[in-house]
Parts: C-alpha cells; sequence; structure tokens
C-alpha cells in the first residue's frame, strides 16, 4: 500500500470488533513509532498500551464513555513527558556510547541545552507538539499493516493520571485506540484546496 492509500483509506473508526491485534503486527507498529521524528530527537513521550479489558472499563467513564475504548484491541495512551532534560541527557549518554567524536557531541548538547532553555517556561506545550507528531506517525503505522485506530482528545487527562498512577511528568495528550473495523469508511469531507493553500 502506497502513502496516498494509506491517507486514502485511513480513518477515524468509531467501533471495533474486539478481535486482538496479535504480537507481531502490535511490535511492527510500536517499533514504526519507536522511530517517529521529534524536534531535535528530544522523544518527549512515553506511551501506554493497555490490551487489559478490565483496564480499558475503568478508562471508559474518563473518556466520554466513547465505545472505541471497550471494543479496541489496545489502547495507546500518548503521554508528553516534560522531562526534557532528562531525555536530553539520555540522548548525550547515548550518542557518547556510540562513539560518536566528542566535539559532535558537545555541537549538540549546546543545541539541546539551548532548546530547553527557550521551551524552559512551557515544557509542556512543546512536548505535547512532539507528541502529536508520534501519534500521527501510529495512525498510518497501524494502517500500513491492516489495523485501524482512531485518534482522540475526548478523555480526561487527569482521571487517566490517576488510574494509571502516572507520574507528574507524564500527561496524557492524546489517545489512539487500535484494532479491527466494527463499522464502515464514511466519504472524505475535507476544505477544498483554495481554502487551505494560500
Amino acid at each position: 500500500m502506497d502513502f496516498k492509500e494509506l491517507i486514502m483509506g485511513r480513518y477515524a473508526t468509531k467501533k471495533f470488533d474486539g478481535r486482538k491485534i496479535d504480537d507481531e503486527t502490535l511490535d511492527q507498529i510500536l517499533e514504526m513509532v519507536r522511530f517517529s521524528p521529534s524536534a531535535l530527537n528530544i522523544q518527549p513521550w512515553k506511551i501506554k498500551v493497555i490490551a487489559d479489558n478490565d483496564l480499558k472499563a475503568k478508562l471508559s467513564p474518563a473518556s466520554m464513555d466513547q465505545a472505541q475504548i471497550k471494543t479496541c484491541s489496545h489502547l495507546l495512551v500518548f503521554c508528553a513527558n516534560t522531562d526534557l532534560k532528562g531525555n536530553a541527557k539520555k540522548l548525550v549518554n547515548g550518542l557518547n556510547a556510540a562513539g560518536i567524536p566528542q566535539e559532535n557531541v558537545e555541537q549538540y548538547q549546546r543545541v539541546l541545552d539551548n532548546f530547553i532553555n527557550i521551551f524552559a517556561s512551557n515544557e509542556l506545550c512543546e512536548a505535547q507538539n512532539n507528541v502529536f507528531i508520534a501519534a500521527t506517525t501510529v495512525l498510518y503505522a497501524a494502517k500500513s499493516v491492516g489495523v485501524d485506530s482512531c485518534p482522540m482528545q475526548g478523555f480526561d487527562p487527569k482521571a487517566y493520571m490517576e488510574i494509571l498512577e502516572l507520574p507528574s511528568n507524564l500527561i496524557p495528550t492524546i489517545i489512539v485506540p487500535m484494532g479491527y473495523p466494527a463499522d464502515e469508511q464514511m466519504p472524505k469531507n475535507r476544505f477544498p484546496k483554495e481554502e487551505i493553500f494560500f
């Protein structure tokens, strides 16, 4: 399936049929998401992968009881990680471990430090901006292996934090239930080019 087919074939699935995504297919999807782009490769996200039906049932009231939550195979909770400094440290350590020349590492460290200083007053916003990139990646990664999905912001992040017992630096930002559809794609309705490009 080429990318145009992915774009046209992907839709926000409103109800899944309950079939489970097998481990190999799930691993393929998650591996593609792992390589999502981010600003300076900072990767400010953590993704909670939920397959347990009891846990999905607990999250359902905090998700406006939308059918996708209980009927999906797997629910991905994309969390913005506001610990940008922690991620930067891991990245620099990884470059050092890979034997990257020290002058290159130091240059990257300076750029990272400047980046983090710019966003010091609003780390959450910057982290969330990048999370949306990763969430978009999963939509097309899933479709490329025959799995449907639905990006959702209709949920209570605070309730999710409590139910999932998340630390304060991980903020649920967008959720993506995945599985096999029990509905049908409606015709796509998009603004004409003239209203988008100028």
